[in-house]
């Protein structure tokens, strides 16, 4: 027995052992202590050196943090014919093989938190009980059981290993990690193959390495079963590639991901001897005359991840978030030289042929001041912008849900030139430009997943224009309509992220122009001897994009279905006191088919 930071080192292997039995020495303790062997194994069971000696018996434990080291890569090398060997590993974190090359019987254990890197070659039984087996290459054992809080992991992510099994696996609640390329059916992955029977219940999980997802038929194939397959496998968390998710599926004994829904267990499984399952011939029935005609089959529909809408929703929010116009920061004529606007919307809309319901929120601060101004209404300022925006995106297949946040500044420049008159200062043309530079830090929050987080830039500017008639009222009130046109341009920084998981996503055809036309009426009523004007407003218009609202994942389109044409219409009031002060409100909703937002506005300004 080794103990207390002992440290057993040899030239050629750690400890040699030969011609022992399950008495005295045969039981080896390596308690948080070393051993070493610099050109072989750690533990090397070699044949007997004289014919008489009994079978070799002998058990080797590992525990309290000890460590083994093998100079030729084999924490365990057995090769004495006929030997039994048990090796506990107990607490302790090891690196190596454990190779049975003459068919003795080698039973491992792993217990109490330990962990064993390394590939195995016919071991007779692999028992995993509160520990973790990292596989490092292909291996084999002759049964398997893996227990609660065990986990099997068949692949490091660099290469895909195969695990045989030539027996019966148990699972008793651990966890199998596959990696995976998610793909079609026949994309690379890690296999557990099964000579005999399955029993107990498994949880599986799957890395995706570098899968771009796709639509998949049969499945990717993970674990075949030759004997009775009996045991439950339960995808523990998503299996997600590009914008594809992936379900674990049984066919005919064998386990594989699909990228569509799991449909109800076949009654086949259960009852081989049911009509039609194979097990029973089913009664003759007359041939149909004519051709045969096969039945049409409808297509597997592919399950699509709620995280691509999210990503819709947040670009959505920057494309719209500090888009503003002439009336956007006055709402009225010969309005203050400084001001401040606060905005909510709510927006709904559908993608991805509705399989994904999405609905946001978004609040903004902009603020601003006119550095220059005349006597008409000319003038030009800065303003500054702050904001945010929520929204969450749902599989109405799979119930999974995604959410995406942005928050965002803007700093811009807007200028304006009034054509106004004195004697009618609410007549006239007017003609306004702006332009701003955005930044956002944007996030995508999948259940399951990691959050991912990027950050988008890009520049925005408008033109606009619009003429107001006076179409009656006295010469210091009156009514008037104002026909607009507004015309602006979005230019973003090229985006590619890269998620946790090797999706690649990126924005294309986001840059792009968009446009407003309509008319406004509005009203000007004075108050207490000319002490506030009165300016109620309802606004009508038609909106227009020529940019995409589509992110692409993995070079697959997301597509949302926000109508690049939409209806507005708008409504509001606004106050203007003797004073200098004003305020305004107003009320929004834009409609189209899949898409709808509604949105307030509240306004101060003040004029010197």
């Amino acid at each position: 027995m080794a103990t207390n930071g002992s440290s057993i080192v040899g030239d050629r292997d750690g400890i040699y052992a030969s011609d022992t039995d399950e008495n005295g020495a045969s039981n080896i303790v390596i308690d948080a202590s070393r051993v070493e062997g610099r050109s072989g194994s750690a533990i090397h069971v070699a044949p007997s050196r004289t014919p008489t000696t009994p079978v070799t018996k002998a058990v080797f434990t590992v525990q309290n943090n000890g460590e083994l080291v093998g100079g030729d890569g084999n924490l365990l090398f057995v090769e004495a014919p006929d030997a039994t060997i048990r090796f506990n590993i107990d607490d302790s974190r090891l690196t190596g093989n454990i190779l049975n090359t003459v068919g003795s019987t080698l039973d491992v254990a792993l217990s109490n938190g330990a962990g064993l890197t390394g590939a195995t070659r016919d071991i007779t039984s692999m028992r995993v009980d509160n520990g973790r087996w990292q596989l490092s290459d292909n291996s084999s054992v002759g049964t398997l059981a893996l227990g609660a809080g065990g986990e099997v992991a068949l692949g490091d992510g660099s290469a895909f290993h195969t695990l045989n099994v030539a027996g019966n696996y148990t699972g008793s609640g651990g966890t199998l990690l596959f990696n995976s390329v998610l793909a079609g059916d026949d994309a690379a992955s890690d296999t557990l193959v099964i000579g005999g029977d399955t029993s107990g219940q498994t949880h599986v999980r799957v890395n995706n390495v570098g899968g771009a997802g796709a639509q998949t038929v049969n499945g990717i194939e993970l674990i075949t079963v030759a004997g009775a397959s009996n045991g439950q496998f339960d995808l523990a968390g998503r299996a997600v590639g590009g914008q594809y998710e992936y379900f674990l599926f049984k066919n005919a004994g064998n386990w594989y991901l699909r990228s569509q829904l799991p449909t109800a267990p076949d009654p086949c499984d259960a009852d081989p001897t049911l009509p039609g399952c194979g097990g029973q011939v089913d009664p003759p029935v007359d041939p149909p005359v004519g051709p045969p005609v096969d039945p049409p089959v409808d297509p597997p529909i592919p399950v699509l991840r709620p995280e691509g809408g999210a990503y819709l929703a947040n670009l959505q929010a920057t494309q719209t978030l500090f888009r503003l116009g002439y009336h956007d920061r006055h709402a009225g004529q010969n309005s203050g030289r400084a001001w401040a606007r606060v905005d909510g919307s709510r927006t709904r809309f559908d993608a991805i042929s509705r399989q994904l319901d999405v609905q946001g929120n978004s609040q903004s601060l902009s603020v601003g001041a006119d550095v220059w101004r005349n006597d008409a209404g000319s003038g030009a300022g800065v303003m500054l912008s702050s904001g945010n925006a929520t929204s969450t995106s749902t599989n109405a297949l799979t119930g999974y849900y995604a959410r995406g946040k942005v928050k965002g500044e803007a700093l811009g420049v807007y200028g304006t030139w009034r054509a106004g008159n004195a004697v009618d200062p609410y007549a006239g043309f007017y003609l306004d430009g702006s332009v701003q530079r955005t930044q956002f830090r944007n996030r995508v929050e999948g259940v399951g997943l990691d959050a991912e987080r990027y950050d988008s830039r890009g520049w925005q500017g408008a033109i606009e224009t619009g003429y107001a008639f006076r179409v009656g009222g006295a010469q210091n009130g009156g009514l008037f309509l104002e026909p607009q046109l507004q015309v602006g341009y979005n230019r973003w920084d090229d985006l590619r992220h890269t998620e946790a998981n090797g999706t690649v996503v990126t924005t294309q055809e986001a840059d792009g122009l968009y446009g407003r036309v309509g008319l406004r009426l509005s009203g000007v009523t004075r108050w207490g001897d000319g002490a506030a004007d009165v300016q109620p407003y309802i606004a009508a218009n038609w909106l227009h994009t020529r940019a995409a609202s589509q992110v692409w994942m993995d070079d697959e389109r997301v597509d949302a279905r926000i109508p690049r044409s939409r209806a507005e219409v708008s409504a509001g009031a606004s106050l203007k006191f003797a004073n200098g002060f004003g305020a305004w409100a107003g009320l929004a909703r834009q409609q189209a088919s899949g898409y709808h937002q509604t949105s307030a506005q509240l306004g101060m300004r003040y004029a010197w």
